[in-house]
C-alpha cells in the first residue's frame, strides 16, 4: 500500500502547509521546535516550504528602513504585541471531518474523559488529510498601525514579512495517507498508564496519545510556550493599474496580502501536478517548472 515512507519525492511538509494554509491562511511551521520569530522577512524555499530568512525589521541594520517608514523608533511603535493565550487551536483540512470520540479503542486510557484537548477524525478515503492542535496558544504579532507603515517599504513587494507567530507549549501535527484512516488524538494529563508519543519533558504534566496506525505525527510537549507551530506570512499588495502608491482605501493589514505556496498544486502524495505550455507551433507540449497556473486535477 502507498504510503509517506515508500515515497521518497512526496514532498510530504509541502503538503502538509498547503492542507493547513489553505484552511487558516497561515503557514504552519513543520518543525516547531524551531522558532520563526514575529517581524524576519525572507522567501518561502519552493523544494521544502521553509522560510529561508533574510533579516529582520528589529535588526540594527534595518533602523534606517523604520525611519524611511514613518516609524518612531524611540516609541517602540515597531515592537511585537502579545494577544491573550487562549485555551486552545485546532484545525484540519477541508476532507478531514471531527466524529464522535470512539470510545472502545480508548479503554486503556482512563485519563481520556480529563484531556485537554481530544477528539476523533474521519479522512475521506482517496484524499489526503491534515490535523494542527496546540494547547494554550498565544500569538505575538506586530501592531496594526506599524504593519501600515511597513507597507511603504518596497522591499516588502517581493520579501515575505512574518507579522504573527503563534506559540504553545504543546502541539500534534498529523499528515494522513489515503486510506480513508479514522483516528483519535488526545493531550493527557502526565501518568505512566498510557503510551506517549512525539517529544516530551520529563517535567511537562502532560503528553500526546495517538491511536494513529498511518500517516505521519509530529508531537511536542513542553512546560514553556517554546514551539511556534503557525505563523502568518504577507507581502505587500502589488498597485494596480501602474498606480505608484498602494489603494488609498486601504490601511494598515489590508495593504497586504497572504503569501502563495511557490510551487504548482500537489496531487494526494504531496508530487506536483506538471504544467504543460501550449505551443502553437508543434502538436507536443512540454512540462514547465517555473509557471505556476491553475491545473484542471482537483485535490
Amino acid at each position: 500500500m502507498w504510503s509517506w515512507d515508500t515515497q521518497p519525492n512526496s514532498h510530504a511538509q509541502r503538503k502538509f502547509i498547503e492542507l493547513i494554509l489553505d484552511r487558516t491562511g497561515k503557514y504552519p511551521n513543520w518543525d516547531p521546535p524551531s522558532e520563526i520569530p514575529v517581524g524576519s522577512y525572507g522567501r518561502i524555499d519552493k523544494a521544502t516550504g521553509n522560510l529561508i530568512p533574510q533579516g529582520s525589521i528589529y535588526s540594527d541594520d534595518f533602523k534606517d528602513h523604520l525611519i524611511d517608514a514613518g516609524i518612531n523608533i524611540e516609541s517602540g511603535e515597531h515592537l511585537p504585541e502579545e494577544c491573550p493565550e487562549e485555551p486552545e487551536f485546532t484545525t484540519w483540512s477541508k476532507n478531514v471531518k471531527q466524529i464522535e470520540l470512539n470510545v472502545d479503542s480508548q479503554r486503556n486510557v482512563p485519563e481520556i474523559d480529563t484531556a485537554a484537548i481530544k477528539g476523533t477524525w474521519q479522512v475521506k478515503k482517496g484524499t489526503t488529510g491534515a490535523v494542527l492542535l496546540m494547547n494554550k496558544p498565544r500569538t505575538k504579532r506586530i501592531t496594526s498601525d506599524a504593519v501600515g507603515k511597513l507597507a511603504t517599504l518596497h522591499l516588502f513587494q517581493s520579501m515575505r514579512l512574518v507579522t504573527k507567530a503563534v506559540y504553545c507549549p504543546a502541539f500534534s501535527m498529523y499528515l494522513s495517507d489515503t486510506s480513508g484512516e479514522s483516528f483519535s488524538i488526545a493531550l493527557l494529563d502526565s501518568a505512566p498508564n498510557a503510551e506517549p508519543v512525539g517529544t516530551v519533558d520529563p517535567m511537562a504534566t502532560m503528553r500526546w496519545w495517538s491511536d494513529t496506525q498511518t500517516g505521519l505525527t509530529r508531537n511536542g510537549c513542553k512546560t514553556e510556550h517554546c514551539y511556534s507551530p503557525l505563523y502568518e506570512l504577507l507581502h505587500v499588495r502589488h498597485p494596480r493599474n501602474r498606480r505608484a502608491t498602494p489603494s488609498p482605501i486601504r490601511t494598515g493589514e489590508m495593504l497586504w496580502i497572504a503569501s502563495p505556496v511557490p510551487w504548482a498544486p500537489l496531487r494526494e502524495d504531496g508530487t506536483e501536478v506538471p504544467i504543460y505550455i501550449h505551443n502553437s507551433d508543434s502538436s507536443d507540449s512540454e512540462p514547465e517548472d517555473d509557471i505556476h497556473v491553475h491545473s484542471n486535477e482537483h485535490l
